[in-house]
């Protein structure tokens, strides 16, 4: 059976960090600057530097809803690989984005899903990330996510959605019902939760300052309403700005999906946060060769730590009913 591990340590983040004796933000400023002036994304060349779609497959050259703007990967690593510009805006702070420009990310990339889904029935399995600035391995400033829409489902999903039945058959309820549960019961590591949306800072993570989020009977990605859509953005600005608090200057954002028309699913649509070092001229970078070959992470954060920043962004008081939960 796989197993990962993670060790926390909190002392590896109090090691020196070398950034090159320039101001992070001075570094962050000049990144912005000089990736303007040639920025595919933005409005003035997005037109003539941005592929589109193959008629036979997306009837519009390119899909879009007010700023956000939706064509193929030039370089595709992926079945049916998109990206999608958020804003006209060549960068935005993490913190200033708004509900509005979330759903509309998610609600283009539904639609792209579905036209693709209608040509290619093969293709089910739903992929959404966010790579936020070049420590995340994001090649462009500009603000943008990815989407896929594939014929088989990564390792991971495989996994998960094994491990998901074993438990409800051997446990009689679904994992995700028991780990909330437990989790608003010792409370350090809940962020927030409610019938509709579960946030906790995750107890073994695999990335920095990692934090869960959940739609406790939810489906796939394709398929959330629109209620379950705002329910994400509304979370999702929210960690940005506890982000933001806590010195992260780039992220990670993916996403873990059932695939389209799958009732009910093996587990519900989460996506997982991770922080990645500040954009610097030179920085210490935060994996090491216990990630990359050997599949243990090494933390240097508290999960307990990361709930209780996180938790000041989200109105007090809500927690998770957890008889309603186990009905969902």
């Amino acid at each position: 059976m796989f197993e990962s591990w993670t060790r926390i340590n909190p002392d590896r983040a109090r090691r020196v960090k070398h950034t090159g004796g320039t101001r992070r933000g001075d570094d962050l400023q000049r990144l912005i600057d000089a990736s303007r002036e040639t920025c595919p994304f933005c409005p003035e060349r997005r037109d003539t530097e941005t592929p589109v779609f193959c008629t036979d497959l997306i009837p519009s050259a390119r899909l879009a809803r007010n700023e956000t703007v939706l064509f193929p990967n030039k370089s595709p690593f992926g079945e049916h690989h998109g990206v999608g510009i958020l804003t006209d805006a060549h960068y935005v702070p993490m913190e200033a984005y708004t509900e509005e420009t979330i759903e509309d990310s998610i609600l283009l990339t539904q639609e792209y899903f579905h036209e693709v889904y209608q040509k290619d029935d093969s293709a089910r399995f739903p992929v959404y990330v966010w790579n936020f600035l070049p420590p995340s391995a994001g090649s462009i400033v500009h603000p943008h996510i990815q989407v896929l829409l594939e014929s088989r489902p990564a390792p991971i999903i495989e996994t998960l959605t094994e491990k998901c039945r074993r438990w409800q058959q051997e446990k009689g309820e679904g994992f995700w019902t028991t780990l909330v549960c437990e989790e608003t019961n010792r409370t350090e590591r809940l962020i927030w939760a409610n019938e509709d949306l579960a946030v906790l800072a995750s107890f073994a993570p695999r990335g920095f300052r990692e934090i869960l989020l959940f739609l406790p009977g939810s489906a796939s990605l394709a398929d959330l309403d629109q209620g379950q859509v705002k329910t994400f953005a509304w979370a999702l600005v929210r960690l940005l700005k506890a982000y933001h608090s806590m010195g992260v200057g780039s992220f990670n954002l993916v996403t873990y999906s059932p695939p389209m028309g799958t009732l009910p699913p093996a587990f519900p649509f989460h996506v997982k946060l991770i922080s990645r070092p500040y954009p610097s001229g030179i920085y210490t970078n935060d994996t090491g060769f216990f990630e990359r070959m050997y599949d243990l992470w090494i933390i240097d954060t508290l999960p307990e730590e990361i709930a209780q920043r996180a938790r000041a962004f989200f109105p007090g008081g809500a927690c998770l009913n957890q008889n309603r939960l186990r009905s969902l």
